[in-house]
Parts: C-alpha cells; sequence; structure tokens
C-alpha cells in the first residue's frame, strides 16, 4: 500500500507509538523503506516558535516516535530541523526549537537538531524556478521523511506535505519568493517546483492531522481535532487524504495545478489501493477552511484584474489593540506593504499582495482578514456546494 490513514486521538505515547507503528506496518515496514545506516533529516513544520497546544506546528510526540523507529530498527544518524518564517540563525532557531519541544523530542529519542545553518543554490530545473537556495539540512541528508502538519492557509486554502517543503528555502529568502511570485498561481507553481527537485531524497512523507488547525492558519487559526496520521511516498497523495478531510481537493490550487502538471490524475483515488470512501465517515462538514480564489486574470486590463483580485481576497487588517508594535510584519512583508505607526502595525493596502507573510508570523495574532462582500458570497457558496456533494 503507498497511502495509510491511522486513527489517533490523542498525543498520548502509547497512543502515538502504535499509530506509528501501525503506519509503517501497512507501508510496509519502516526497514523497508529507509535504508540501514543513513543519514535522515527528518523535515518538521516549524512554522514559528508556538508552543504544541496551539496546533500550528508538527507535534513533538510524533518527531520523537518517528526518530526512536530510525535509530532503533534502521541504525539512523537522525537530524530534526526545518527553516521557519523568520531568520534563519542559530539564534532564532535555538528559541523555535524549545517553544516547538523539539528539543525534547530528540532527547527522547537520540536524534539531534540541525545546526547548520547554511544553505547553498541549487538547480531545481523547474517550470517557474531554475535556481534557488536550499538548505543544507536537506543538501547534507542521505535520505528524507517529511512531516508536515494539516492546517488551513490564508494564502493557499491548505498546508500539509507539499506546502511543508517550503521550508527548505532559507529564513528570509521565503519572502523574496512571495514577491517575485506574489499571485497564487505563480505561488504554488513554485511550490511544486521545490517537491519535484526535493523529491529526489524523500522517502516518505507523514502528515500530524490528530490536531489541525482551522480559520485563519497556518498559525493564527484554531485547533480542530481530526484524529489521524497520515503517510505517503507521494507527497500529493498524502494531501489529497488530509484535504479530503474538510474539503474537496481538486478545490485546492495546489492540487489543481498538479493536476494541469500532470504530476496526478484528476481522480487521483486511482493512485491507490487506499479505499477514499472510509474517510468520508471523518469528514468535518462544519470545517473553517479558507476558499481561494485564482489571481491571474489573462487577457484582461490591468486595472479590472486589480479589482477583482481586491474583491475576491481578504484584506489584511492590523488590530491596533493587539499590536505591540513588534516588527516582525515589517520586517516579513515582501511588497513593503507594512509600517509602524506610533508603535503599531499599518498597511498600505495599494501594495499589499495578499501573501498574508504578516499573519502568519505575528506573535500576538494581531494580523485580522477584513473579507469583502463578493469573497463571502463565493465562499457561502463554496460551502452549500460542499455540502450537496457529500
Amino acid at each position: 500500500m503507498n497511502l495509510a490513514v491511522i486513527d489517533a486521538h490523542s498525543y498520548q505515547r502509547e497512543i502515538i507509538d502504535k499509530a506509528i507503528d501501525d503506519l509503517f506496518g501497512q507501508l510496509g515496514g519502516i526497514t523497508n523503506i529507509v535504508p540501514q545506516g543513513k543519514r535522515v533529516y527528518l523535515k518538521v513544520n516549524l512554522v514559528r516558535d508556538m508552543a504544541p497546544d496551539k496546533c500550528g506546528t508538527t507535534h513533538p510526540e510524533i518527531v520523537r516516535a518517528v526518530a526512536s523507529k530510525l535509530i532503533k530498527e534502521c541504525n539512523a544518524t537522525v537530524t530534526v530541523g526545518d527553516s521557519s518564517g523568520g531568520a534563519y540563525t542559530k539564534n532564532y532557531m535555538s528559541t523555535v526549537y524549545r517553544t516547538c519541544k523539539m528539543d525534547w523530542a530528540c532527547e527522547q529519542s537520540g536524534a539531534q537538531l540541525n545546526m547548520d545553518f547554511d544553505y547553498c543554490r541549487q538547480d531545481i530545473n523547474g517550470q517557474r524556478i531554475k535556481l534557488l537556495d536550499i538548505t543544507n539540512s536537506y543538501n547534507n541528508a542521505d535520505v528524507v521523511i517529511n512531516i508536515g502538519k494539516l492546517k488551513s492557509h490564508s494564502f493557499t486554502g491548505y498546508t500539509g506535505a507539499v506546502k511543508n517543503l517550503f521550508g527548505l528555502v532559507p529564513g528570509l529568502v521565503k519572502v523574496e519568493m512571495h514577491s517575485r511570485y506574489p499571485s497564487i498561481d505563480q505561488f504554488v507553481d513554485c511550490l511544486i517546483d521545490i517537491e519535484r527537485f526535493a523529491s529526489a531524497k524523500i522517502l516518505l512523507h507523514i502528515i500530524d492531522a490528530v490536531m489541525g488547525m482551522e480559520g485563519q492558519g497556518p498559525t493564527n487559526g484554531n485547533p480542530r481535532f481530526m484524529g489521524k496520521i497520515i503517510a505517503s511516498p507521494n507527497a500529493y497523495l498524502a494531501d489529497c487524504a488530509g484535504v479530503s478531510l474538510f474539503d474537496n481537493p481538486l478545490s485546492m490550487p495546489l492540487l489543481k495545478r498538479a493536476v494541469e502538471r500532470d504530476i496526478i490524475p484528476q481522480d487521483y483515488t486511482t493512485m491507490t489501493d487506499f479505499d477514499f470512501d472510509t474517510l468520508k465517515s471523518s469528514y468535518i462538514a462544519d470545517f473553517d477552511s479558507v476558499v481561494v480564489l485564482p489571481t491571474t486574470f489573462l487577457n484582461m486590463p490591468r486595472w479590472m484584474a486589480k479589482l477583482l483580485k481586491n474583491n475576491l481576497s481578504p484584506r489584511v487588517q492590523p488590530d491596533h489593540k493587539i499590536c505591540r508594535g513588534c516588527n516582525k510584519c515589517v520586517t516579513h512583508c515582501p511588497a513593503k506593504a507594512m509600517t509602524l505607526v506610533n508603535h503599531k502595525a499599518t498597511v498600505t493596502q495599494k501594495k499589499c499582495i495578499r501573501c498574508y507573510c504578516c499573519q502568519e508570523l505575528c506573535p500576538f495574532n494581531a494580523i485580522k482578514m477584513k473579507k469583502p462582500i463578493v469573497y463571502r458570497v463565493v465562499r457561502g457558496l463554496s460551502h452549500t456546494k460542499n455540502k450537496k456533494d457529500d
């Protein structure tokens, strides 16, 4: 079987250990996936410094369980890491590791934290990207296991396996990419290009969907119980299974684009002998999902395309009652649309490209989304359609 979806109703150690054992068992055994004695990089989701109970990062119990099996059964040297949205430096990432309890996961399993924060330019040779900086944590590994987190995402609609590989791009280089590829159509092509390059080393994609996130993800949404751990050697198949828990996978621009690029078939269920119908009983009908609409409008005057984009995507709206003037949104805004005025975040709407980096990285949940009336109507119609389809 090339797709496993395992039930797990909590992060208690005994439950996670059994779920990870069952997961690898359904996939043919961990020793049939990972060769003996390899340097394995566990690429986790550490979008920023968030405690595990916020459900925005890969849970440390899953990291511990996977790392322990790799060390005990595959005689592997395991390194755990990510490049978060902020600076890719020892000081910043040490704070992220500590807050997300990755240091604990390594202590418990015998793995080590990545402390190599260098990177080098790689020939991606993608449709959108040709050359890109990639972290040495990936470059120096023999093989990689990608452990993502299932979440809603204000820009891409969801985060799972494919989107998690954006963390192979070091720190603030990600900001530059958002600036160069501001539309969702361009950006998902970049994500696919990165996945196509990285797949040469990736043996398995695991998605932590025990507790997911809904609403204003990937960091400022609300935790939502989903009760699953998903795994596949194919990142898109894992994502299709994850999104199937709350939405139609092909409503997501990334997965739709993967079909257009002939990476997965329109009927993705034919890629596996896993029965997707078994997920219907776990479908979350009232999941607070994000409707993502295309922002590339071909053969239109620029003014018309801009008007449509402004009315089809939520606007950034800082809440000055919550904002503490930490300056993170200003530092990480690709379009330089954010400024501090009287120690409060302020956005220049004409400059904003709606990438939502500010919302993703704000540690105080001070960046809110104002949803235009057209967006709300489309979102309502989308939810109605999903319920009819079910």
